[in-house]
C-alpha cells in the first residue's frame, strides 16, 4: 500500500464560504485579495460591474458560466493551463451555480415521477463540484453564496444559504473548514459596518476550524488568510 503523508503545501492554502444576503458586497471582496496574487473568478452571477477597475487593470480574470457544463470545462482549464497564472479562485455564486443544475436536470427529468432521481442526481453534481474546485492543490479557493433566514426544528430563526435541495444545503457547511457569514454591524454609534461572522452566534453559524480567528473580523480576505495560514490565535 502506498500512503500518502501531509505535506506543508497541501495545509498551505485558504478555502471558505462566503455566505450573505444580496448586495452585502461579497463580490467586493476581491478587492481585499494581495495586488500581487492575481485571481480567477467563476461568474454565474450578472457580471462583475462592481470591480470593473480590476478587471481592466488584469488582476481579475475569470469566465462567465452560462451552463452547469462550462464547470467542468473551467475546472479542466484551471487544473491545466491555468496552473502558476492565478493565486486564488473566486466561485461567485452557488446560489447560481446549483440553480443551473437543477435547470439542466429539469430537462433531464421532466416527469414528476421521476423526481427521486432528479433530486440524487443534483446532490451528487452540486456536491461532486464543491469539491473537485474545493480540492485544486494550487489556489486559495473562495465560494460565495446567497442567504436565506429559515427556522429549526424548534422553530428558532437561522440564517443559512440559499441553495435548493435540503441534503446539499444541510452538508454545505461541512465541506469548509471556515464558513464566514457577512453582514452589517452597528457599532457604538450605530454607524453600520460590514464584518465577517465567524463562528456560531445569534442566528449565524459561523465557523472556524483553524482556530484563529475572532467571532467578528474585518472582511478582508487577504487579512483572514494571513491570520488563518500564519497568524497566532486571536
Amino acid at each position: 500500500m502506498t500512503l500518502k503523508q501531509i505535506t506543508l503545501e497541501k495545509a498551505s492554502r485558504f478555502i471558505a464560504l462566503v455566505i450573505g444576503q444580496s448586495g452585502i458586497g461579497k463580490t467586493s471582496l476581491l478587492r481585499t485579495i494581495p495586488d500581487n496574487e492575481p485571481v480567477c473568478v467563476v461568474s454565474a452571477e450578472a457580471g462583475l460591474l462592481c470591480v470593473r477597475d480590476l478587471v481592466e487593470s488584469g488582476k481579475v480574470r475569470g469566465f462567465e458560466v452560462n451552463s452547469f457544463a462550462d464547470l467542468a470545462d473551467i475546472y479542466s482549464y484551471l487544473t491545466t493551463e491555468g496552473k502558476g497564472i492565478f493565486r486564488w479562485v473566486f466561485v461567485d455564486s452557488l446560489t447560481e451555480i446549483a440553480a443551473r443544475c437543477l435547470e439542466s436536470l429539469k430537462v433531464k427529468y421532466p416527469d414528476k415521477s421521476h423526481s427521486f432521481q432528479l433530486w440524487g442526481e443534483y446532490a451528487e453534481k452540486v456536491v461532486g463540484l464543491i469539491k473537485a474546485y474545493r480540492d485544486m492543490p494550487d489556489f486559495n479557493v473562495i465560494f460565495s453564496c446567497l442567504s436565506t433566514v429559515e427556522k429549526d426544528e424548534m422553530n428558532r430563526r437561522f440564517t443559512g444559504p440559499l441553495m435548493s435541495g435540503s441534503s446539499v444545503k444541510e452538508l454545505l457547511s461541512s465541506l469548509f473548514d471556515e464558513v464566514l457569514y457577512m453582514v452589517s454591524l452597528p457599532d457604538s454609534e450605530g454607524k453600520e459596518h460590514r464584518a465577517f461572522i465567524t463562528q456560531p452566534w445569534t442566528q449565524y453559524p459561523g465557523k472556524d476550524r483553524s482556530g484563529k480567528l475572532a467571532l467578528v473580523e474585518q472582511p478582508h480576505l487577504g487579512v483572514i488568510a494571513q491570520k488563518i495560514l500564519g497568524g497566532a490565535a486571536q
